[in-house]
């Protein structure tokens, strides 16, 4: 049960990674306050612009939650403590030892919410601008989330927390050309005949088609690592400084020269997928990522379940948790086929 010292709330920010804030939220949104706690809380929410966002973006998508529920002709309660079940499971819902068992449904909901629609978190997690009218810019926080960034050719850049990318909306006919503060991980659709070229401030890097690491700050910080393919690392300083890097090495620069070692840090790229955040992706994108990374055959039944967006994290989940919330938050079903594909399609009607 949630403690009446809320009814002393003071008037701060609300931060949805703080137990105590989700706590408050959910109730708000299920309709459990009294008029008296309902009244204080929405005095807090708009004594910052920032909590009149959050509420507004998770009321949309609680909406949308309900919108599901009634939507269906099985036994609701029965679904929704099935999900609270894997969600559990999946550490998904912050601890809390003084939950009622009444209000499971509303925190499976709540999860799902914040598990499948993380609208909230992409609001505070990344920047979208444009200092140069021909190019996009992302730059991500300090939240520990992996931004999943899909290209035009099909590459997948995945945006590491204190980072910024800028790319063109649309590659030019003879090279595709980005740049890079920070740290990302690359999965480059090959074509030999339009090279991709990434610069920092150290280096120039150029790959046909490959998957690797990249740090590179503001000082004279930089490394990369090949995890498939191979790349070619050039010294802004000094062109003549150039090298190739293969599976297993990695190269990073010291005094004004590139230094290449052997790799030997097995878990390298592993936290690419820790916390995986797509924003207003389509989900066709989103399910090649989740294929690659899980190495699983998820397929969509038809074209216009592909183009649909979606905004969501994933927390280190299962295969099985992530097709789940997938459907529960579009309103969809899956469908286990005996050679271990599964078929995601709309709900008969």
């Amino acid at each position: 049960m949630l403690s009446t010292s809320f009814l002393n709330l003071k008037v701060m920010k609300l931060n949805i990674n703080n137990t105590k804030d989700f706590e408050i939220i959910a109730k708000y949104l299920a309709g459990e306050m009294s008029n008296d706690e309902a009244s204080r809380f929405e005095m807090q929410i708009e004594s910052f612009p920032e909590n009149k966002i959050i509420i507004e973006e998770m009321t949309k998508q609680w909406a949308q939650m309900e919108h599901y529920k009634n939507e269906r002709t099985i036994d609701t309660h029965k679904g929704w403590q099935t999900l609270f079940n894997r969600l559990d499971t999946d550490k998904l819902i912050p601890e809390n030892n003084v939950v009622e068992h009444r209000i499971i449904p509303v925190w499976a909901k709540w999860a799902a919410s914040v598990a499948v629609i993380m609208t909230i978190a992409g609001l505070s997690f990344f920047t979208f601008f444009r200092n140069n009218p021909d190019l996009i810019s992302l730059q991500t926080g300090s939240e520990a989330n992996t931004l999943i960034q899909t290209l035009t050719d099909g590459s997948v850049v995945y945006l590491a927390n204190n980072t910024t990318f800028s790319y063109p909306e649309k590659f030019s006919s003879n090279e595709r050309k980005v740049n890079l503060t920070g740290e990302a991980f690359f999965d480059i659709t090959p074509n030999p005949n339009k090279p991709f070229r990434i610069e920092t401030d150290q280096v120039v890097i150029e790959v046909l088609g490959t998957a690797f690491n990249v740090k590179s700050d503001n000082s004279n910080f930089f490394e990369l690592a090949v995890e498939r393919g191979k790349v070619r690392v050039t010294l802004k300083s000094d062109p003549s400084q150039n090298q190739i890097v293969l599976p297993g090495e990695k190269i990073s620069s010291s005094s004004n020269h590139l230094v290449k070692t052997k790799n030997e840090n097995s878990n390298y790229f592993t936290w690419k997928t820790n916390q995986m955040q797509f924003k207003d992706e389509s989900l066709s994108n989103i399910v090649n990522v989740i294929n690659k990374n899980y190495k699983s055959n998820i397929k969509l039944l038809n074209q216009e379940l592909a183009d649909r967006k979606l905004t969501v994290t994933f927390y280190n989940n299962s295969l099985s948790t992530i097709t789940e919330l997938i459907c529960l938050s579009l309103n969809l079903k899956k469908e286990a086929q005996s050679d271990s594909t599964i078929i995601i399609k709309p709900i008969e009607k």
